[in-house]
């Protein structure tokens, strides 16, 4: 795959816009074509990209496709989620959602279509970009560097051949790398590559910006998904089982979080210690928004953090001795929880002094209030918008993370919270549709008060001030009566689950389906999961807070020697083994991914 080939391609593309555009029109001048076609996604995929290959040469109409295929190769293929749309901002969709608006109100004329065919033209050319924005690390022919400036030199120069009437979507090329990997994928490994690729091979001011961006679109997305559950069930953001719920379910969140925040934490304390104070409220802002969506487990809590950030099968292996080791993406994402730890303790007091400037007000509008599924989909809000001849242009994605500006404590201008607030009031849309979402301003502001709340407990005693954690004793089955951790409690069997029948006649553990298992294996969400002769045996990470978070100690007896291991490097600094002892922890940097 040609990256220099892909990059004169869209410069093609745009160089060739007005003629695209009249072609994209004629399909969507599809008034009376049947529901049928109004809702074929493949086939106006089809229509829409014979759109732009019409008039390339042989070997650039062979490139189609090459970059999606290349993508989906390289571990980023979107699973299957019934009822969401899940993947790559997609063109074809953003049309079966015109064709049903102007099919619920009024179809457009020519000069309406044309309008929305330009809007079309930038989403396809922008989610082209996102693609090629993953092939940076491809062959070493050329830097990284010097590719990321030619993705950036096509982003430039589609808005300034674009019509004025149109959004703008995005302006910094360093956000496609983070938009390209938000659709929800099987293969977790892929995210951890990038994100040691964009370590390893960019400049610093680079790998800041897409950490910026990185931890912004995560934690908004939990965020939308704390707030989503806290309605479904009705309960505060502090109630515990939303608590567990966001802990259980975010193993890759919460690991993408530490590896994206550590380099943001370093370049913070650098500008604490220079007295460069623009530059550290940046930093402090996309920070704070970064451990928004559980600022008493990143501050506090830290202990607790590291395991539920492990993800077993990715970063723990066995050596030739069948010991457990570390994998190498294991072994990096272990350094960066203790280097985590070593900055978040000390620039809380600065970052806590900092917190006050992105306060939420009435009236303006915050970044804790944007709601989101995936970060593809505020490209498709704003352009879906873009129907609307009064739709905002100067905004971008961006600026979706950033509050309005403020003079003195007064809410600047409102510009950017109505257009946020105006995504969703389409005419089609019921009002009671639109009120789901509306701008949460209370739900902001009580967000934002967790995380000024966690700092100052931070800042007031340190982690030392928080609950004692409680210890893990992994414990021989045949455990003598007289031995000192026979007094531990046992584990709970509620937090262990098994798809072995004879473990559950046994007692030792609840009855799981093994499909169940699996699952949670892959999303990490075990802090220990093995097989066994009749199936497989996982532990649930809610131990983390329900049990040694508490403050209370366990022991389980009974773990095959290579799981005692293995739980041991899931939990480091937890698990303390029989005789009272830290188990011993390996590394190895040849171990098997």
């Amino acid at each position: 795959m040609l990256f220099q080939s892909h990059v004169e391609l869209f410069q093609f593309f745009l160089t060739h816009r007005n003629d695209i555009v009249e072609r994209i029109e004629g399909v969507l001048n599809a008034q009376r074509k049947p529901i049928e076609y109004l809702q074929n996604g493949s086939l106006l995929s089809r229509l829409l990209e014979d759109c732009f290959f019409i008039g390339t040469t042989h070997d650039q109409s062979r490139l189609r496709g090459q970059l999606e295929e290349a993508h989906w190769a390289s571990g980023f293929r979107p699973k299957e989620l019934p009822g969401l749309h899940n993947g790559l901002v997609d063109p074809a969709e953003m049309m079966i959602r015109g064709f049903h608006l102007w099919g619920q109100t009024r179809w457009p004329g020519r000069n309406g279509r044309i309008r929305y065919a330009h809007t079309l033209f930038n989403v396809y050319v922008i989610r082209c970009l996102e693609l090629l924005s993953m092939r940076l690390w491809d062959d070493e022919t050329t830097s990284a560097g010097d590719r990321l400036s030619q993705v950036q030199g096509v982003l430039d120069q589609i808005w300034k051949t674009t019509p004025a009437d149109q959004p703008v979507l995005v302006r910094d090329a360093r956000w496609l790398i983070q938009l390209a990997q938000s659709p929800a994928t099987d293969d977790l490994g892929a995210y951890f590559d990038v994100a040691a690729k964009v370590a390893e091979s960019l400049s610093a001011v680079n790998r800041i910006e897409i950490c910026k961006a990185g931890v912004r679109m995560a934690a908004g997305h939990l965020r939308s998904q704390i707030r989503y559950y806290a309605l479904k069930k009705a309960v505060s953001l502090d109630e515990q089982s939303l608590v567990l719920n966001t802990r259980n379910t975010n193993a890759l969140d919460f690991a993408l979080l530490i590896q994206e925040l550590v380099p943001l934490l370093e370049a913070y304390e650098n500008a604490w210690h220079s007295e460069d104070g623009q530059k550290r409220l940046e930093l402090a802002d996309a920070i704070c928004q970064g451990i928004s969506p559980d600022p008493e487990l990143f501050l506090n809590r830290v202990k607790l953090l590291g395991p539920y950030s492990m993800i077993e099968h990715l970063f723990i292996t066995t050596d030739r001795d069948e010991h457990a080791v570390y994998t190498p993406m294991g072994t990096r994402h272990v350094r960066l929880i203790q280097e985590y730890e070593a900055r978040i303790g000390r620039v809380a007091k600065p970052l806590s002094d900092d917190c006050p400037n992105f306060r939420p007000v009435a009236g303006a509008y915050s970044p804790y209030g944007v709601l989101y599924g995936f970060s593809t989909d505020l490209i498709e809000h704003m352009a879906l918008k873009a129907l609307q001849p009064d739709a905002v242009k100067h905004f971008g994605l961006e600026d979706v993370f950033v509050g309005e500006e403020r003079r003195q404590g007064v809410p600047g201008d409102r510009g950017k919270l109505a257009w946020v607030s105006g995504w969703r009031k389409l005419p089609h849309l019921k009002r009671e549709v639109e009120a789901l979402f509306d701008y949460p301003q209370q739900f902001a502001e009580d967000v934002f008060d967790r995380v000024e709340q966690a700092l100052r407990r931070r800042v007031s005693g340190g982690e030392s001030n928080a609950v004692q954690t409680g210890r893990l004793f992994i414990v021989p089955e045949d455990l003598p009566a007289d031995s000192k951790a026979s007094s531990i409690p046992d584990l709970p069997l509620r937090y262990v689950g098994s798809s072995d029948a004879q473990l559950v006649a046994a007692h030792k553990a609840d009855a799981y389906d093994e499909a169940h298992l699996l699952s949670d294996r892959r999303e990490g969400r075990c802090v220990i999961s093995y097989k066994t002769p009749g199936g497989w045996v996982g532990i649930s990470k809610a131990i983390l807070t329900e049990v040694l978070g508490a403050g209370r100690d366990v022991k389980i007896g009974g773990l095959p020697p290579a799981a005692a291991g293995v739980l041991t490097l899931m939990c480091r600094d937890l698990v303390v083994g029989a005789n009272g002892a830290d188990l011993k922890l390996r590394s190895n940097g040849r171990g098997r991914p």
